[in-house]
């Protein structure tokens, strides 16, 4: 990727990012990134090597990144909320002894250390604009919900596959905002997608970002795209109907969760100008494989996904047999299997001392397969519509987490007799059988978070001397214990 990341950085007219009263443009990019890859190399970035860096979309993250690939290394995203001994095991897993991020002192056998650090740290050499390829774009968590993580190792063909189709379909305007959490691949898009395009990336607060819908609307109406998920989605259109505003965006990319048909009526009310677009793809299938442009008027209650771009190929395998359908709307049903140019290499996996070991997905006749363990269907004109999960993972704010993993971190905690985990519309729920009253809410979640990123840790808690269930033996959603906690 770097070969082409120089080339369209080289080729860009105007700002590369801006972050506030903050321009950086093109060739500056170019010669920032180029010292911090300079010194990166003598610390042993390159070829076959990993980078993790951890922080939030900022002009010195984005560099650090591009810096990183400019290296031939491959980059781990992390999120800026992810704990310490997480980002120590996946760090482990990635072969890296340091984090670009914000500095700060060692813990667990890692070190943090920022862009001046390096550099001065490092001889500065003259950055020659010498590419390196490399063979890895990046590698990414797959949920942060376990205690041994796994990495999905993304080759550079497979995300400038989607890169390319993507920007040709959604790239327009000065590029894109970017909001979005540093370790979900969606925000792939938003952050390398206007750079390989030489556009802009429009830097905003995480947090604050609904605002500037509101307060300062230029880099939403402005842009080509904005991706985000339903639930960002849902939060904006909230907001801009308390304060009558609307948005002349032209094109909504949403994913990283399912897209339902109800909730189109508000977001075209605020965004009436907007393309919606439902992209579909797990991590495996580098960021989006399946695409579908909601026409107005559709009335569906689940919203198809769509067809795949050029390259990427979908398929059906048989669903198990004692798979209980959640509804069925007609079409062939199975689970999706993706194959072609998109699909990851595999993934990294612990060995007995933490380091990652790579194991390949499967091919079969020259290409790479993926299944993803979604339920979906095909209808008329080869429409895929996405059902659910087939197994216990699900999708928190367009995070994957595994319940089973959350399960069994929590029959570890102290004083705990079981506990079961289960999702629902106001998120992740948590039942706790205790073995006497030392056990509250409040210190299981304090458990948890030593662990679990906080979007995987259950959003209600409740503790009691038994796990309440339903009449029919299922998890019971109300928490009636008086020893319930709501951190909503």
């Amino acid at each position: 990727m770097s070969r082409e990341l120089v080339a369209a950085i080289r080729a860009g007219r105007g700002d590369a990012v801006i972050e506030g009263g903050r321009r950086t443009s093109y060739p500056q990019l170019l010669d920032d990134a180029g010292a911090l890859a300079a010194s990166l190399r003598r610390h042993g970035a390159g070829p076959g090597t990993v980078v993790p860096v951890q922080g939030t979309g900022t002009t010195e993250t984005i560099t650090q990144i591009v810096a990183v690939l400019l290296t031939g290394a491959a980059y781990a995203p992390v999120d800026s909320r992810t704990p310490d001994r997480t980002v120590a095991a996946f760090a482990r897993l990635c072969g890296a002894s340091v984090v670009l991020g914000a500095r700060r002192d060692t813990a667990h056998g890692l070190r943090w250390t920022d862009s001046a650090e390096i550099v001065a740290d490092a001889s500065r050499e003259p950055w020659t604009r010498r590419t390196v390829p490399g063979s890895t774009a990046y590698v990414i968590a797959t949920s942060g919900t376990s205690g041994a993580p796994k990495g999905v190792v993304l080759p550079e063909p497979a995300v400038l596959a989607y890169l390319g189709w993507a920007m040709a379909e959604y790239g327009g305007g000065y590029g894109a905002p970017l909001f979005t959490s540093l370790g979900f691949d969606l925000t792939v898009t938003s952050l390398l997608g206007p750079l390989v395009s030489g556009r802009t990336v429009a830097v905003l607060d995480p947090v604050r970002w609904p605002l500037a819908v509101v307060t300062d609307p230029r880099p939403f109406d402005e842009a080509g795209f904005v991706k985000l998920t339903p639930s960002q989605l849902d939060i904006a259109c909230r907001l801009m109907t308390e304060t009558g505003t609307r948005s002349s965006v032209p094109v909504l990319v949403v994913g990283g969760e399912a897209m339902r048909g109800p909730a189109l009526a508000r977001w075209r009310d605020r965004f009436p100008a907007a393309a919606i677009v439902n992209e579909y793809g797990p991590s495996e299938a580098a960021v989006g494989c399946c695409r579908y442009t909601v026409p107005d008027g559709f009335t569906g209650a689940d919203v198809p996904i769509g067809t795949p771009p050029p390259g990427v190929g979908l398929e059906l395998a048989p669903l198990p047999a004692d798979y209980a359908y959640p509804r069925d709307p007609g079409g062939e049903h199975g689970e999706l299997v993706i194959t072609g140019a998109q699909v990851a290499a595999g993934y990294l996996v612990p060995d007995a001392l933490g380091r990652g070991v790579l194991t390949p997905f499967a091919v079969r006749a020259g290409q790479r397969r993926y299944p993803s363990g979604d339920h979906v269907s095909r209808g008329p004109g080869g429409l895929f519509t996405y059902h659910g999960r087939i197994g216990r993972e699900v999708k928190v704010n367009g995070f994957r987490v595994n319940l089973a993993a959350i399960e069994s971190r929590l029959a570890d905690c102290p004083g705990v007799l079981a506990a079961t985990v289960a999702a629902g519309p106001g998120g992740l729920t948590a039942h706790v059988a205790a073995s006497g009253p030392a056990v509250t809410p409040r210190s299981v979640r304090r458990y948890l978070l030593e662990f679990f990123p906080v979007y995987a840790v259950p959003a209600e808690i409740a503790v009691g001397p038994e796990i309440a269930v339903t009449e029919r033996g299922k998890l019971a959603t109300a928490l009636s214990s008086p020893h319930s906690e709501d951190r909503s």
